[in-house]
């Protein structure tokens, strides 16, 4: 079973606890520009993962210039490259 998300101030905190909780992460600017992100490049399978959308609308920037991205790679998460295999639990988080 997933634990509940924990939601902090520090946005980027939180997509990274995410990941190492096993979530797949989905940065969009309203679904037009996505990003998919995981622990390791392809699932075989589903089991208790879920996926994450959040969505950058309000800081376009942080998908267009990579910053978080650059962060994200640095604590070991890839892109996630199985977007034919997704997960039935879906959460939606959108940055203030």
């Amino acid at each position: 079973m997933q634990k509940e998300l924990v939601i902090t101030s520090n946005n980027l905190l939180n997509v990274i606890n995410w990941l190492k909780d096993d979530n797949i992460i989905c940065l969009h600017n309203s679904y037009k520009y996505k990003k998919f992100y995981y622990s390791k490049e392809n699932l075989e399978s589903i089991t208790d993962q879920e996926i994450i959308y959040v969505d950058l609308i309000n800081w376009p920037e942080l998908l267009d210039e990579d910053e978080w991205s650059y962060y994200i790679k640095d604590e070991g998460f890839v892109f996630y490259k199985s977007i034919q295999i997704l997960p039935n639990k879906e959460h939606y988080f959108q940055l203030p």
